[in-house]
């Protein structure tokens, strides 16, 4: 399959492990060296390292420590910075323009390479977030329904056999592992996992059903509860989208269809006029106007592919996530 093919999920879970790989490489054979120094440990946790990437880390669901992240980080950032400044001196020796090019060139894309991936695990974490979010309004139902008659632990275990979103069943399994393979009991288990939750929603869906199975109250009327305030919110959402493609749709009647027709027809009649007219000037201007016309006919396309994309994203994530894909 070649990488036109791929899904963007794909491709984006590529990018994930490729980094993962790249920070366990650089940190075991460079990073451990480092952190050894006493002068650069010390410099190392007073400027570098921050603290919150530990939770950070832990949501967006990266196997990577954060002395691991940011050592490797560090490494990038120096090594780039130290490939370009010595690529850059050479190549002046021989243009000093195309070396000035190449010199402030790589500093711009070091500096852009390291906002992104220090932001990169802030992004995943909020991406994985928002998907969970996404899939509540799917899994709710279903463990509605379990817990007229199953116990929490029960329900989390059916619930995680047929779950067929990625990133929440991510958070079931955790649930699963602490307690089939770790041997906690059910509460501590979601206790545990809920820190490092990165939806809200789910989190404190998790946290209300582990106090009411403590306290001995009724699980299925929290969750019947809890879907009706939640089919609200999404009929909200859904008028709101509503009223959103609307504006869009006469935006895409005036810009992209009487727009160009009217553009069109124009242009036609003023050709025609200038045509009609004696002299250099008249064949000019005529000649102008075709190529405007062409370039719109060209254009117009993209515009429609864009605007297309536009309404697609426009649309509710829930609305819009796809199903895990199942590889058994």
């Amino acid at each position: 399959m070649s990488i036109n093919d791929k899904k963007p999920k794909e491709i984006k879970q590529q990018q994930e492990e490729f980094i993962e790989i790249l920070c366990h490489f650089l940190y075991k054979y460079i990073g451990r060296n480092l952190l050894r120094k006493k002068k650069f440990k010390k410099f190392f946790y007073e400027s570098i390292y921050i603290d919150k990437y530990e939770s950070i880390l832990k949501k967006a669901n990266m196997r990577i420590i954060p002395e691991e992240y940011f050592v490797s980080i560090f490494i990038l950032i120096v090594s780039s910075f130290v490939f370009f400044f010595i690529f850059g001196i050479v190549v002046q020796l021989l243009n000093f323009f195309i070396g000035s090019i190449v010199f402030y060139g790589g500093f711009i894309l070091t500096v852009v390479v390291g906002f992104f991936l220090y932001n990169y695990p802030v992004s995943l974490a909020s991406t994985r977030g928002d998907e969970i979010d996404a899939s509540l309004p799917y899994v709710l139902p279903y463990m509605k329904l379990l817990s007229k008659e199953l116990s929490l632990a029960k329900i989390i275990e059916i619930i995680n056999g047929f779950l067929i979103y990625k990133e929440i069943r991510s958070e079931f399994n955790k649930i699963n592992y602490h307690t089939n393979v770790l041997g906690k009991d059910i509460h501590s288990s979601i206790r545990y996992v809920m820190e490092s939750c990165p939806s809200r929603a789910l989190s404190d869906t998790l946290n209300d059903m582990v106090t009411i199975s403590n306290s001995g109250g009724n699980i299925y009327k929290y969750l019947s509860r809890k879907l009706i305030n939640l089919n609200t919110e999404l009929e909200a959402t859904e008028k709101k989208n509503i009223e959103t493609l609307l504006i869009y749709s006469q935006i895409y009647v005036v810009v992209l269809l009487i727009g160009p027709l009217f553009y069109t027809i124009m242009s036609s009649i003023l050709g025609m006029i200038n045509l009609s007219g004696a002299g250099m000037g008249g064949a000019s201007s005529a000649g102008g106007s075709i190529s405007s016309t062409l370039m719109l006919l060209v254009g117009l396309p993209f515009a429609y592919a864009g605007f297309m994309m536009l309404i697609y994203y426009s649309k509710p994530l829930y609305s819009r996530l796809q199903p895990m894909k199942n590889d058994k």
